[in-house]
């Protein structure tokens, strides 16, 4: 475990893993773990995904997704041009309510549930609910999934839920392929008189959907009477009147329910901690408190205790003072006089003292969430004490057999190695296939291209890479686990998906690669004040189709394949070729590889050629070209432009990505 050895305590798990994985990694890896229960689910792993930012200039990487992937595709055959429409990105919303006690008994440490930018009564509803499942398992009582699941249901879904991959790969079970919003819950379709049979209670205020619109209900008619509430099969009319005969209608957002959630936060400390109170009142001494919590003793003085001159303060008195806890977390289950003496102090001074403890002991529990670098490597630790640093200039990445040769071919033809000293080929043999022998091709300065996204079939891609080790260069990858198994053993080249964006984490992968390819979301200023900062070899992508998304679910396999929970998928990825289409037109490239994970790349190429003698200035002379589905024309275009270090064309087939617009 490569962040495990580096010392961190806790690992947040990708929401693509099963239970079975989870449990392995929980139980036998020795690393604390934190499991996604609730929420939107990104179709796309985590950290690998730039959709957002290619089309909107908006970053997911940096939390600025604007969400490309809940807008409609269409998928389309290439060999037979038919297709399959819909939402065909966007997932249902993640429940896990029934699965608590298998969830527990994987032993991981945290479940985590999705909260930013969510209304306070949707935290409120979803962690109660949560709440009270993992209470009922570790107190051995049952707990009623179904009602907790209808709360949930009713605070937000997109056509319900699903347990993501927590049981396995469903395919289409795990989409809302018709609509990518809150779906709501039924109420009831609409007569020919547009009454309504209700299939659930409602009230007014509540928030009502039909197809893509919608309204909020402030009137309902029972009869010939206003109501302001009605029942579960009754029949009513509503105001507005924004819907027609037939039209199904669906309840949003239920007014009392939010109603009820709302009281759950008004209070946050409803569920009180008991807090047991020493204290020392003797004449002519500060009086004394302390108190114990989690195995720390507090203590503080307030105001000299007087000689009472009249009646002396009694223990009743001093203990409603103490009791006064108010809106903190604390209940005083206690009070320990350890010395209770005749005197007399002020109201004002026992609250301020009654305060100053409870203050400690907040404060106390806040530090202990508090961030500390103390824990923290230095980077410079973690550097490898053996260097196999042979950078190549210029590095060519390429998806198959036939541009494999193609590149050959032209350098051998163009002596291309006369203008580079230093040319290799990165060969995406997982997603080639079987088709080509490392150990028997005549180029010799060669890299493997490994897979960022790795999981099961671990062991055997590095097999692969084991048994090639004396025929090739290095590794190029993204993988930290493929990195930290041979980072003293080959030269490792950092994938552009490790996200590089500033100088701290360019100097930390250099502990564990010889070099690594920038970010490619940083612009053209920022690229140059990283060089200026790091002063390290950095790789730049020069040309190619950015990979936009990675994905355990399949939108091949899922439509024409009709993979889901009961069907296994068809395999049309292996027979035919396949895009898809977003709302603007623009068709995107589709591809599955042989771990049935799909790619979806950019269309239209990166070409920063036109900017090579100022990224030269600037201090980058390594570059990295990809060839995902470039045909023989099209890579020798490429190459021959590199080696002129010009592109004069027309810019319309190309893209400059973001070195002159950055993201947000």
């Amino acid at each position: 475990m490569f962040l495990r050895d580096l010392g961190f305590q806790r690992i947040v798990l990708s929401r693509e893993l099963s239970l079975e994985e989870i449990k392995y990694i929980s139980t036998d890896l020795g690393v604390e773990t934190e499991v996604f229960v609730h929420g939107a689910l990104c179709i796309s792993y985590s950290g690998q995904c730039l959709m957002s930012s290619v089309i909107g200039g908006r970053s997911g990487n940096r939390g600025r997704c604007a969400q490309p992937c809940r807008l409609p595709y269409t998928i389309i055959n290439k060999g037979n041009e038919e297709t399959r429409e819909g939402y065909l990105l966007s997932p249902k919303d993640m429940c896990t309510i029934d699965e608590i006690k298998d969830l527990i008994e994987s032993n991981t440490s945290s479940l985590k549930i999705e909260g930013r930018m969510k209304k306070p009564e949707y935290v409120a509803g979803v962690v109660s609910s949560y709440r009270d499942a993992i209470e009922s398992v570790y107190k051995e009582k049952g707990y009623d999934s179904d009602r907790h699941k209808e709360v949930l249901t009713q605070l937000f879904n997109r056509e319900g839920f699903s347990k993501a991959y927590l049981r396995g790969n469903v395919g289409k079970d795990m989409m809302a392929y018709n609509f990518p919003k809150n779906t709501g819950v039924y109420l009831g379709k609409a007569n020919k008189d547009l009454s309504v049979t209700l299939s659930k209670d409602i009230s007014l205020g509540d928030g009502i959907r039909i197809n893509q619109g919608g309204f909020n209900i402030t009137s309902i008619v029972k009869g010939k009477e206003k109501v302001e509430f009605a029942r579960k099969g009754e029949v009513v009319k509503l105001k507005p009147e924004k819907y027609k005969p037939n039209d199904e209608l669906y309840v949003t957002s239920d007014t009392k329910l939010m109603k009820e959630l709302s009281t759950a936060y008004e209070n946050i400390y409803e569920k009180k901690l008991p807090l047991e109170i020493e204290v020392e009142f003797k004449v002519n001494e500060p009086l004394r408190l302390r108190a114990e919590y989690e195995g720390e003793t507090f203590e503080v003085t307030g105001d000299i205790v007087q000689v009472a001159q009249k009646r002396p303060l009694d223990k009743e008195s001093i203990i409603k003072n103490l009791s006064k806890l108010g809106d903190t977390p604390f209940n005083l289950d206690k009070v320990d006089f350890k010395e209770l003496q005749e005197g007399f102090l002020p109201v004002a001074g026992i609250n301020l003292v009654r305060r100053e403890l409870i203050d400690k002991i907040i404060n106390f529990i806040t530090l202990r969430y508090k961030r500390s670098e103390e824990n923290i490597l230095r980077v410079e630790e973690n550097y490898r004490g053996k260097s196999h640093k042979e950078i190549p200039d210029l590095l060519i990445c390429v998806s198959s057999t036939e541009q494999y040769n193609t590149v050959i071919n032209f350098i051998e033809e163009e002596k291309l190695n006369s203008k580079y000293n230093n040319i290799a080929l990165a060969l995406d043999l997982f997603s080639m296939g079987n088709d080509i022998k490392v150990n028997e091709l005549n180029y010799k300065n060669i890299y493997i291209k490994v897979p960022n996204i790795i999981k099961e079939e671990f062991e055997g891609i590095a097999r692969v890479v084991e048994e090639n080790l004396s025929n090739i260069k290095g590794v190029v990858t993204a993988n930290l686990g493929i990195i930290n198994r041979f980072k003293e053993r080959t030269s490792i080249i950092g994938d552009y998906k490790l996200n590089i964006f500033n100088q701290n984490s360019y100097d930390f992968y250099s502990g564990y690669a010889d070099i690594s390819a920038l970010s490619v979301e940083l612009n053209g200023r920022e690229l140059r004040e990283l060089s200026e900062k790091t002063k390290k070899p950095m790789q730049i992508v020069l040309y190619g189709k950015y990979e936009l998304m990675i994905s355990e679910y399949c939108v091949i396999g899922s439509t024409f394949g009709e993979k889901s929970s009961s069907k296994g998928c068809r395999a049309n990825c292996a027979r035919d070729s396949f895009t898809l289409r977003d709302r603007m037109g623009e068709e995107f490239i589709l591809k599955t590889d042989k771990y049935c994970r799909s790619h979806i790349y950019n269309h239209v190429p990166v070409n920063l050629v036109p900017h090579m003698k100022e990224l030269k200035k600037n201090g980058f002379n390594f570059f990295r070209v990809d060839f995902i589905d470039e045909g023989e024309n099209k890579i020798k275009e490429v190459l021959k432009m590199i080696m002129d270090e010009k592109y004069e064309g027309d810019y319309k087939e190309y893209t400059r990505g973001h070195y002159k617009r950055g993201v947000e």
